[in-house]
């Protein structure tokens, strides 16, 4: 008779199916729609240099500080491919290489490895590398252009001038002319606004625009279990609270800028997000209610990337707040 032997091994003993590089790449199949409209409507001349420089500079400053210190190189399990092309996407068209390269860098380095790699990130590293750059080059991260018959007139010069033959040309996203002007006078000049947000035909970053793109991504997460529903309804309660409390239409800042990419794929990290139902609440609430606030008080017209780097920092104490035994069950 065989002898039985007792094999003891770390938690979590009970083992999933789903591993690290499988959800990565089901959240890069879910951004495609949005990468590959993004593309379509800002052009590839536009588009291409921003997502190929922040995705390859990712995955070469992964791999540069695993071989730096002695690491086993990570770049297979995905993170850094997924923080890539979400630093991309949220890039303004028309952006510099090396805006991109720099982006990456900060990205990985200070937001991910600085703090042990992957899962041990207090921030979400693709809006660490956001912050960064639209703090060190605000023009470059607030310059946009669009397809000239989707571009909002520039309002100190009047009315729209178009050169003969030019059909992409520098013009404000609906946040900044609502920022500047209100959004009584937007909606004067954009009778359908909300349906352009919607839809996608308005300027703005690569990725952000088209809010059905980025919804339909993450539903099929959701379906596939990979996020839970919880911080983005949150987040957009929390925004959309804001908004009415300014008497501004809560539908059009869930709508507009980077809201719906950010309660969707940024604040519904793993790593970056409480463990526990009360505290996300409390998180994805914080942070679209710090967004709104920012985009009607601040001197940005958009808030997500400081609204939700803000909840990260207090996520250990949220989850110290309301601690939760495992193994135990309420009767």
């Amino acid at each position: 008779m065989d002898e039985l032997r007792l094999i003891q091994t770390p938690a979590p003993h009970i083992k999933s199916v789903i591993h690290v590089p499988g959800i990565m790449m089901m959240v890069v199949l879910a951004l495609l729609p949005a990468t590959i409209f993004g593309i379509y409507f800002f052009g590839p001349a536009y588009t291409f240099s921003p997502l190929l420089f922040s995705i390859v500079s990712c995955l070469f400053f992964e791999w540069f500080d695993c071989k730096i210190f002695k690491k086993p190189v990570s770049i297979q399990d995905g993170s850094a491919l997924v923080t890539g092309l979400l630093l991309g996407l949220s890039l303004p068209p028309g952006s510099p290489f090396w805006l991109a390269i720099a982006g990456g860098g900060i990205a990985v380095i200070l937001g991910k490895q600085v703090f042990g790699g992957l899962g041990q990130n207090i921030f979400n590293p693709a809006l660490v590398g956001r912050a960064v750059l639209l703090i060190s080059w605000p023009k470059l991260m607030t310059t946009w252009i669009a397809k000239a018959s989707f571009a909002f007139p520039n309002l100190e010069q009047g009315a729209l001038a178009l050169p003969q033959g030019v059909d992409v040309i520098t013009t404000p996203t609906a946040l900044a002319v609502s920022k500047g002007y209100g959004f009584s006078l937007l909606n004067q000049l954009e009778p359908k606004i909300v349906w352009r947000l919607f839809i996608g035909n308005v300027p703005g970053c690569i990725g952000e625009t088209s809010a059905l793109l980025l919804l339909i991504g993450f539903f099929f997460l959701l379906w596939k279990g990979i996020v839970r529903w919880d911080v983005p309804l949150f987040f957009v309660i929390g925004l959309a609270g804001v908004a009415l409390v300014a008497g501004q239409n809560p539908l059009f800042h869930i709508l507009s800028g980077g809201a719906i990419i950010g309660a969707c794929f940024m604040a519904n990290d793993y790593t970056t997000t409480p463990l526990f139902f009360k505290s996300r609440l409390i998180f994805g609430f914080g942070a679209g209610a710090i967004t709104g606030i920012i985009r009607i008080l601040g001197g940005y017209p958009e808030g997500v990337t400081f609204g939700i780097l803000t909840m990260n920092a207090i996520v250990p104490l949220l989850d110290k707040l309301m601690p939760r035994q495992f193994g135990v069950k309420k009767s």
